[in-house]
């Protein structure tokens, strides 16, 4: 296991309501409602967090202006191991019904969780977007 996998691996355990999103469509309705306040701003805030408290160069990102007419701005965590930079997406199974109207793609639902790649110019699932910015953590964490 390479030392980004285990910070992922350790954020992922770290955090109970992190699951939904590992579980994501399939949860319940109390679940989902909590997914609108614990979501892809506030998760990617606080993985930046966790990975800089343990010395990695870790940002959330803000990606808006998806060029998906369906899609709209996200937010994921770019981080450096000291020789590459990966992005992380611990929300990315809420585009599950990005590309079929009735949900379930299982070309969303089958990637893993949470999602690591290496950005060159698009995300995954989304495509591409206007533009990226740093995400303000003033607004998403809990004071």
């Amino acid at each position: 296991m390479t030392a980004l996998e285990a910070l992922v691996l350790s954020y992922a355990a770290s955090d109970p309501r992190l699951d939904v999103w590992r579980r994501y469509p399939d949860i319940g309705e109390a679940e989902d409602a909590g997914t609108d306040t614990f979501a892809c701003k506030q998760v990617s805030a606080g993985f930046a967090e966790f990975a800089r408290e343990r010395g990695w160069n870790a940002i959330a990102v803000l990606a808006e202006g998806a060029d998906h007419p369906l899609a709209d701005d996200h937010a994921w965590v770019r981080i450096n191991d000291g020789s590459q930079s990966y992005d992380v997406d611990f929300t990315v199974r809420q585009y599950h019904n990005l590309h079929r109207a009735e949900g379930g793609d299982e070309s969303v639902l089958a990637l893993p969780w949470p999602l690591v790649w290496t950005y060159r110019g698009e995300h995954p699932v989304v495509g591409t977007f206007a533009g990226l910015s740093p995400l303000s953590m003033a607004t998403t964490l809990p004071h």
